[in-house]
């Protein structure tokens, strides 16, 4: 499965880790190939293992590393089925 993802957009975690449970929606903050060096919050410096995107969560501390097809993309209509009933007027 390959996604045309960038940063900014939003997914949910197919997988579980680092402290981000599995279906928990992310931003990507940036796309890190295998090898390449990142600077964590520490000033620690951070080399990935494998090709993947850097993800946040709004609210939450920490980041997450996750490999492209550990992420669906958000985009479009999409929102989960409870959410869009919460939003549906009531017919009159």
């Amino acid at each position: 499965m390959s996604h045309q993802f960038k940063p900014n957009d939003h997914a949910l975690t197919l997988v579980s880790k680092y402290q981000i449970p599995a279906m928990s929606e992310v931003e990507l903050v940036i796309f890190r190939l295998k090898g390449q060096k990142a600077e964590e919050p520490d000033g620690q410096l951070w080399v990935a293992p494998h090709d993947g995107w850097i993800v946040g969560r709004d609210g939450e501390d920490g980041y997450g590393f996750f490999k492209p097809q550990q992420l669906m993309p958000l985009r479009g209509d999409f929102k989960p089925e409870q959410q869009k009933a919460k939003e549906a007027e009531p017919c009159l």
